[in-house]
């Protein structure tokens, strides 16, 4: 295929795609690029870092509600991060970027990290100033 149909087949893509999934490209463009593991290749029992939009927030008690519980999304899959025992945590917002690092779980044939590590990114997802500094 010549490098003008490969343009052009680019093009046609990116008019006739649906916007959520062109952003979903977008994000999981970003997030590897963060350096970051990404949601749909971490399985059960691996530590990983993860990076991406938070879409959803819940809080409360109960069995379905045991914390503050986010779902983030990363444009390849979304994985539950839930802080047990928090009814609030401060900057924890649909639609903010955030870092997290721990042990994914499942629960309920979903993959889910409890009492995770997390970092609020100011912006988009990108390399942090210290991980640039460490690979120099």
């Amino acid at each position: 295929m010549s490098s003008l149909a490969r343009v052009l087949r680019r093009i046609s893509a990116r008019l006739t795609e649906p916007v959520d999934v062109l952003d979903a490209a977008e994000l999981a463009g970003r997030v590897h690029g963060s350096g970051s593991s990404r949601v749909i290749d971490v399985n059960r029992g691996d530590r990983a870092t993860l990076t991406g939009r938070i879409r959803a927030v819940s809080t409360g008690g109960g069995e379905e509600h045991l914390g503050v519980t986010a779902e983030v999304f990363d444009g390849t899959d979304g994985i539950e991060v839930c802080w047990l025992g928090r009814r609030t945590i401060s900057g924890i917002d649909t639609g903010r970027y955030i870092r997290v690092t721990g042990r994914v779980g499942e629960r309920a044939g979903r993959k889910i990290m409890f009492n995770p590590r997390y970092e609020l990114l100011a912006g988009q997802p990108r390399r942090t100033l210290e991980e640039t500094d460490e690979r120099a």
